[in-house]
C-alpha cells in the first residue's frame, strides 16, 4: 500500500514538474524573446498561472486520464464475442488487472477498480471453463468480492473435492462457502432466452438462462443445443454446467455423441461431483454403465491418470490480498472474532467476575448478620464483649509499637557527642585529587602547563622523597571540604579524558 501511494503521489510531481520546465520555461521564453522582445513587464501573475495550470494537468488531468483509459479498457471487454480468441481475451484482462496498480490510483481507488474487473474476468473465465490455476486465483477473488453469487463457488468447489490434502487458507475458504447463504437464481422466462440466442450472445450469466430453458423443455431447446454445443466442446468443458447441458444434449440427435459419452463417463470415474451435484453424478454413472467394458477401462486409466497429476500439482489459490479479504469474511460471519470482540469479551469477562465476588463478599455478611441475630442474649453480649477486648488490645498494640519507633528515633546524648566530636575532627581536615606521582621537575611542569591549557584550576606540586633514592613530583589539584566533594570534581575530568587515574587525599588544613 505504501508503494502504491508513492507511485501516485511522485509520478504526480514530476508529470508536473516535466510541465512546468518544460511548457512553462518555452512559453515564458516565447513570451519574453520572441512575442515581446521590447516590452519590460511583471510576470509573477503569469508565472503562477502556468505554475497552477501545470499542477492541474499534473494532478487531476493525469488521473482523469487514468480512469478513462480503465474504463475504455472496460467497456471492451464487457462486449466479448464467444468466437474471440480466448488468450487475447485473457491477455487483455491481466492487463487491465495490472493497469488497477499503476501510479494513476492511489491503493483504494484501484482496488475498487480492479474488484470490477475481476467479476468481469472470473465471469468470462466461467462462459468458456477454464479451470487453470490463474483461473481459480480468479475465482477466488470473485467469490471474496461476491460471495453471494453462487456460480463462483462451484468450480472451486470442485477443485476442493479432489481429495488432495486442503490448506488451512482453503479449509477456510470451504467454511466461508458453507456457511454462506445459498442463493438461487429466479426462474428465467423463455422470453429472456430466445433473446439471448437471437443476438449470440454468451456468457457466464447468460449460460444457466439457456439450462433452465433445457430443464423445462421449452420449443428452443433445439436451437440451444445447436449454439452452445460447439462451444462447450471447443473449450473442452468438463465442469458441472457443461455435464448438465451434455446429459441435456443426449436426448437429441447430435454429431459429437461419443465425445459427450466420455466427458460424462471420465467425470463419474474421478468423482469429483460425487459431495456437490451427487445426482448429476448419479446420473454420469448411467451414462458410463452403458458403455462398452474396452470403453469403461479406457476411461478409468484415464480418471486415475488425472488423479494422480492433480494430487502431485500444487495449486496456489491465494495471494496476500486474498488472505485479507477471506479473514475480513471470516470476522463478518462470525467464523472466528475480531480483536475488539475478544477485547470486549475479556473486559466483560473481568466485569461479570468483578460483581460475582461483591456479590459473594455481601452474601457472607448478610449471612454472618442473619446467624448472629439468632443467637440467645447470653452469646450476643459475649460476642460484644469479645470484640470489644480485641478492638482495644489491637489499638493498645498499635500505640506500643508507634512509641517504641519514636524512642528509636531519639539518639542517646553521648551518640550525640561522638557524633559532634567526628564532625569536628573531619571539619579540621581538607581533601585533595592528586592527579600523577612523577621523578623530575620537568615532566611535573610540563604535566602542568598542559592541564591549565585545557582549563584545570588549583594545581600544585608536592615535592617527596622517594625511598629508592630521588624524590617525587606529585602533582595535586583543589583542596574540598569532603571527600565527596573530591571525587565529583576529580570524576568530572576523567569525563573530560584529562587524565585517567586519581587519589583522594586527606591533609590537615593549614
Amino acid at each position: 500500500m505504501l508503494y502504491q501511494t508513492l507511485k501516485f503521489y511522485l509520478a504526480r510531481i514530476a508529470v508536473s514538474l516535466i510541465l512546468v520546465f518544460g511548457l512553462g520555461f518555452t512559453f515564458l521564453f516565447f513570451l519574453h524573446e520572441v512575442a515581446l522582445p521590447n516590452v519590460l513587464f511583471d510576470d509573477v501573475a503569469i508565472q503562477w498561472a502556468i505554475i497552477i495550470v501545470c499542477l492541474f494537468f499534473g494532478f487531476i488531468a493525469y488521473g482523469m486520464l487514468g480512469e478513462q483509459r480503465f474504463f475504455n479498457a472496460l467497456h471492451f471487454l464487457k462486449n466479448v464475442s464467444p468466437k474471440s480468441k480466448p488468450d487475447d481475451i485473457k491477455s487483455q484482462y491481466e492487463n487491465l488487472l495490472s493497469f488497477t496498480y499503476s501510479s494513476y490510483f492511489l491503493p483504494d481507488t484501484g482496488k475498487r477498480y480492479r474488484v470490477l474487473a475481476v467479476l468481469l474476468y472470473a465471469d468470462y473465465l466461467l462462459s468458456i471453463g477454464d479451470e487453470t490455476p490463474r483461473a481459480l486465483n480468479i475465482y477466488v477473488q470473485a467469490f471474496l468480492q461476491s460471495p453471494e453469487d453462487s456460480r463462483f463457488r462451484k468450480p472451486l468447489l470442485a477443485i476442493l473435492n479432489q481429495g488432495r490434502e486442503l490448506s488451512r487458507e482453503e479449509m477456510d475458504l470451504l467454511l466461508v462457502m458453507v456457511q454462506q447463504e445459498e442463493i438461487h437464481d429466479p426462474t428465467l422466462t423463455h422470453y429472456l432466452a430466445s433473446l439471448f440466442l437471437k443476438a449470440e450472445q454468451w456468457s457466464g450469466k447468460v449460460e444457466p438462462l439457456f439450462l433452465s430453458a433445457l430443464e423445462d423443455k421449452s420449443e428452443l431447446s433445439s436451437e440451444i443445443i445447436q449454439f452452445a454445443l460447439p462451444i462447450y466442446l471447443a473449450h473442452k468443458r468438463t465442469d458441472e454446467l457443461a455435464l448438465r447441458f451434455y446429459l441435456f444434449a443426449l436426448n437429441y440427435s447430435v454429431n459429437a455423441e461419443e465425445t459427450i459419452k466420455n466427458y460424462l463417463g471420465r467425470s463419474f470415474c474421478e468423482g469429483n461431483l460425487a459431495g456437490v451435484a451427487p445426482e448429476l453424478h448419479q446420473k454420469c454413472g448411467e451414462v458410463f454403465e452403458s458403455l462398452s467394458s474396452e470403453r469403461q477401462a479406457e476411461i478409468k486409466r484415464q480418471a486415475e491418470e488425472n488423479r494422480i497429476a492433480s494430487k502431485l500439482k500444487r495449486i496456489k489459490l491465494f495471494r496476500r490480498e486474498d488472505l485479507q479479504d477471506l479473514k475480513r469474511l471470516k470476522v463478518e460471519m462470525g467464523l472466528v472474532a475480531g480483536r475488539m470482540t475478544i477485547l470486549m469479551k475479556g473486559v466483560s469477562w473481568l466485569g461479570q467476575k468483578f460483581l460475582v465476588g461483591i456479590k459473594w463478599v455481601l452474601l457472607q455478611v448478610l449471612e454472618g448478620l442473619i446467624k448472629f441475630g439468632t443467637l440467645s442474649l447470653r452469646a450476643k453480649l459475649i460476642s460484644f464483649a469479645v470484640l470489644s477486648i480485641s478492638i482495644m488490645l489491637i489499638l493498645g498494640f498499635s500505640e506500643l509499637t508507634s512509641k517504641e519507633k519514636r524512642n528509636l528515633s531519639q539518639l542517646p546524648s553521648a551518640k550525640m557527642s561522638k557524633s559532634r566530636s567526628s564532625k569536628m575532627k573531619k571539619e579540621d581536615r581538607v581533601f585533595t585529587v592528586q592527579i600523577a606521582a612523577v621523578i623530575s621537575a620537568k615532566q611535573a611542569d610540563k604535566m602542568i602547563r598542559r592541564l591549565k591549557k585545557k582549563g584545570v584550576e588549583g594545581l600544585y606540586v608536592v615535592k617527596a622523597v622517594r625511598r629508592a633514592g630521588g624524590h617525587w613530583y606529585k602533582i595535586r589539584a583543589g583542596q574540598f571540604p569532603t571527600k565527596d566533594q573530591a571525587s565529583a570534581y576529580a570524576n568530572r575530568l576523567v569525563d573530560l579524558k584529562f587524565f585517567k587515574n586519581y587519589f583522594v587525599i586527606s591533609l590537615p588544613k593549614n
